[in-house]
C-alpha cells in the first residue's frame, strides 16, 4: 500500500486503474447457439485486471480507515508489558471455511458462484449444473462452464469470500475437460489493482484432477476464487471446491542456511557525475538505469559502441572496471534487454526507452548475437544475467510470452557456454501485475532456463507488508516445480504510503528513516529472498537517500543499512515470529552464540525477554550499547536492536 514517483514512472497509475474499474460493463454473455433459458442470469460486477507496474496503488477503499483501527489499538497496547515466548515454532492447523459441492439445486451456477466478464464485443460463455455419470466427482451435481470467446476481455467463474488481511488461505478444487485444455485458477482481490494472491496455470484433461492454490491475503475488502478457461470451446466441470484458512508461524525462516553476501546489493545510477564507490557493505552491484541497455551497446546492427563516439559500450567498461577495483569479489547483475529499434519487432512503438525498445527482437539471432557479445566480453566479471526488466509493464515489453521464454533458453544456452558459472535471473516483475506473468512464464516452461527467480519488491514505512507477499511467489514456485532456486528481489527502496501521509510534504522521523530498510532485510531474508538490490544509491528520496549531496557523506539511512549488514551477514537465522503482529523476533546463530534482533511497529511497547534467552547488552542501530536491566524487561520501537550475551 504505497506510492511512489521515479521520474521514469507515470504517476497516474492508480488513478488510472481507478477509472478503470469504474469502466466495467455486465450483463449475460452466452455461446450464440444456446437457447435464452439455458444462459446465466447472475453475474458479478465487472471489473478490469491491474494496469501498469508496483505503483499501480494497491490500495483497498476501505485501507485507510483499517489503518487508522490499528494504530488505534496500538496505542492501547503499547501501555501493556507483553511477555515474548521464547521460540516461534512453525506447525500448521487447518480451519475449513468454505465447502461448495455444487449438489444444490441451480440452473446455471451453484450456490456462491458467479459469472464475472467484461470487453467488447462481449465474451461467450456457457454455464449449467451436470448430473451425467462421469462429470460428477462427487454427490449429484457438478458445475459446468464453457468460454466459447474472450472478445476484447475474459469471462471467469467465481466464487466471492470475504478474505481477511494478512491470513493465509487454500483453495482445493477438482476439474476436467472434454479436450486438453488450459485453466487458471486464481485468489485475487477484487479491488484495484485486482492482484492475484495463489495462482496456477493448470492443463486439464479428461480425467479429474485436484488443484490446490495458497496465498496470503494483501487486501481489506473481499476477493474471490476465480477459475478462468485459456482454450475456447472447451467445456470444464468443477466439483469438491474448499477454501480453508491455515494457521502457522508466518514468520518462521525459510532458510536455516547462512545469510549470503549476495542479500545485500545496490544500483549506482550516477557514475560520472562523481567516482566514488558507496562503503555500505553491499557486495552485489545491479546495472539498471545507467544507460548501458542493448540499444546503447548496439545502435545499429553489428556496430557496437565499445570504440567510436557513442558512450554505451565504453560506459559498460567503465562501470564494469569502476565496481571492480573498488570491490574486487563484488558481484555484477547485468539487466539484459530493451531492443534497438533495427532489431525490434514493434519498431514504431514508443517504449519507455524509445521507439522499439519494448519489443522482443524480430529475429532470434539478433538476440544470441547480443547476449553472446556480453557474455563473451565479460567472461568471469558479470556473472548474474537479468533476462528484462518488468517485462509486465506495456512500456517496458511489449512482446509475447513465448518471445519471452524463447529469449531466455537462448540466453541461458550462450552464457553457459561463455561461462558456467554465470547464473540467469527471470524477468525482474513488478508487485502490480507481476504475479500474473510470472505465473504465464512458468507455466509456459520458463523456469527450466532461468537459475533465479527475480521480482521488484518497493515497501514503505511498514516493511513487515512485504512478508505475505513474498510468501505468495514462494509458493507459485513450488506450484511450478522451481521452489528450490532462489528467489531475489532485483530491484527496490523504501518510499511513502500514500494511504497514511501526504506524500508531497511527507517528513519521515529520523526512526523511520533509520529503521525502514534495516526491518525490510530481514523480512525478506525470513521470507527466502537472497537477494536485494537498493534502488539507489544516489536518490535524493528522504527516506530513500542513502548519501549527501558531496556523494561521500553516509546519511543516518546508509549506517543503519551498514549496522543491519553486520549483524545479518554469515549468521543462521534459526527462529522467528510476531506477536499481535506489532513485536517481531529474529533468533541468530553465529558458533555457539544466539543473538536476537527485535522491534515493534508501535513505539514505546515494553516487552518482558524469555528467562531462556542468554543475553546480557542490548545495542542498537547507532551501534550504541547498553546492558540489559536486571528486570530483563526494555522499550522497542520501529528502530531494530540486538541482544547478545
Amino acid at each position: 500500500m504505497f506510492s511512489f514517483s521515479r521520474t521514469w514512472k507515470p504517476v497516474t497509475t492508480a488513478l488510472f486503474a481507478a477509472v478503470l474499474a469504474a469502466c466495467g460493463g455486465g450483463g449475460t454473455g452466452t455461446d450464440e447457439d444456446l437457447a435464452a433459458d439455458d444462459v446465466a442470469v447472475e453475474t458479478a460486477a465487472a471489473d478490469l485486471p491491474a494496469v501498469d507496474g508496483e505503483f499501480a496503488g494497491l490500495a483497498d477503499a476501505e485501507a485507510q480507515d483499517a489503518s487508522t483501527l490499528m494504530q488505534a489499538a496500538a496505542v492501547s497496547s503499547a501501555t501493556t508489558v507483553l511477555a515474548l515466548p521464547e521460540s516461534g515454532g512453525s506447525s500448521v492447523q487447518v480451519n475449513r471455511l468454505v465447502t461448495s459441492t455444487m449438489d444444490g439445486a441451480f440452473n446455471a451456477t451453484a450456490s456462491g458462484w458467479k459469472v464475472n466478464y467484461w470487453g467488447t464485443p462481449t465474451p461467450g460463455y456457457y454455464v449449467g449444473r451436470e448430473t451425467r455419470a462421469g462429470y460428477v466427482r462427487s454427490g449429484a451435481a457438478s458445475q459446468q462452464f464453457r468460454m466459447s470467446r474472450k472478445g476484447n476481455g475474459d469471462v471467469h467463474l467465481t466464487y466471492t469470500y470475504a478474505f481477511s488481511k494478512g491470513k493465509t488461505y487454500r483453495s482445493t478444487l477438482y476439474i476436467r475437460s472434454d479436450v486438453p485444455a488450459e485453466v487458471v485458477v486464481q485468489m485475487r482481490r477484487d479491488a484495484a489493482p485486482w492482484d492475484a494472491f495463489g495462482v496456477k496455470t493448470v492443463k486439464v484433461g479428461t480425467s479429474w484432477q485436484k488443484v490446490e492454490i495458497t496465498g496470503a491475503y494483501p487486501g481489506t475488502v473481499k476477493g474471490t476464487l476465480r477459475i478462468a478457461s485459456q482454450t475456447p470451446g472447451a467445456n470444464l466441470w468443477i466439483d469438491d471446491v474448499a477454501i480453508d484458512e491455515l494457521q502457522y508461524n508466518e514468520m518462521a525462516p525459510f532458510s536455516q542456511q547462512p545469510i549470503p553476501d549476495t542479500l545485500f546489493g545496490m544500483h549506482v545510477n550516477k557514475f560520472g557525475w562523481h567516482q566514488n564507490y558507496p562503503q555500505l557493505g553491499h557486495h552485489v552491484v545491479r546495472m539498471w538505469n545507467t544507460g548501458t541497455t542493448w540499444r546503447d551497446l548496439e545502435p545499429r546492427n553489428n556496430e557496437w559502441t565499445f570504440t567510436g563516439t557513442e558512450p554505451g559500450g565504453k560506459r559498460l567498461d567503465m562501470m564494469v572496471t569502476y565496481i571492480k577495483r573498488n570491490d574486487p569479489g563484488a558481484a555484477i547483475l547485468y539487466t539484459l534487454g530493451q531492443t534497438p529499434q533495427w532489431a525490434s519487432s514493434t519498431p514504431g512503438a514508443h517504449g519507455l526507452y524509445g521507439d522499439g525498445a519494448a519489443g522482443a527482437p524480430v529475429r532470434m539471432e539478433d538476440w544470441r548475437d547480443y547476449v553472446r557479445t556480453l557474455a563473451q566480453r565479460y567472461a568471469g566479471k558479470i556473472q548474474y544475467w537479468e533476462l528484462w526488466n518488468e517485462p509486465d509493464y506495456a512500456p517496458h515489453y511489449n512482446g509475447t510470452m513465448a518471445q519471452m521464454v524463447e529469449m531466455a533458453r537462448i540466453a541461458k544456452e550462450e552464457l553457459k557456454a561463455a561461462d558456467p558459472n554465470n547464473k540467469l535471473v527471470s524477468p525482474g516483475v513488478t508487485a502490480g501485475q507481476g504475479m500474473a506473468f510470472l505465473n504465464n512464464f512458468l507455466a509456459q516452461g520458463g523456469g527450466a532456463h532461468v537459475d533465479i527467480i527475480g521480482f521488484h519488491w518497493y515497501f514503505d514505512t511498514s516493511p513487515e507488508k512485504i512478508g505475505p507477499v513474498i510468501g505468495n511467489v514462494r509458493q507459485m514456485m513450488t506450484n511450478y516445480g522451481v521452489g528450490n532456486k532462489p528467489l531475489w528481489n532485483t530491484e527496490g527502496a523504501p518510499g511513502c504510503d500514500s494511504l497514511i501521509y501526504t506524500c508531497s510534504t511527507f517528513q519521515p522521523s529520523p526512526e523511520q528513516i533509520r529503521s525502514t530498510t534495516a526491518r525490510a532485510l530481514m523480512m525478506m531474508w525470513a521470507k527466502g529472498v537472497s537477494n536485494f538490490n537498493y534502488y539507489f544509491w544516489e536518490s535524493t528520496s528522504k527516506l530513500a537517500r542513502l548519501v549527501e549531496s558531496d556523494f561521500r557523506t553516509p546519511t543516518e539511512a546508509a549506517k543503519a543499512y551498514s549496522t543491519m549488514v553486520r549483524w545479518m551477514r554469515g549468521a543462521r537465522l534459526v527462529d522467528a515470529y510476531a506477536v499481535n503482529q506489532q513485536v517481531y523476533m529474529f533468533k541468530l546463530n553465529r558458533g555457539t552464540e544466539y543473538h536476537y534482533v527485535l522491534w515493534s511497529t508501535q513505539e514505546g511497547q515494553r516487552v518482558q525477554l524469555p528467562a531462556g534467552w542468554k543475553a546480557s547488552s542490548m545495542v542498537n542501530l547507532q551501534d550504541t550499547s547498553a546492558a540489559l536491566p536486571a528486570s530483563r524487561e526494555i522499550t522497542l520501537g520501529l528502530e531494530p536492536v540486538l541482544l547478545k550475551p
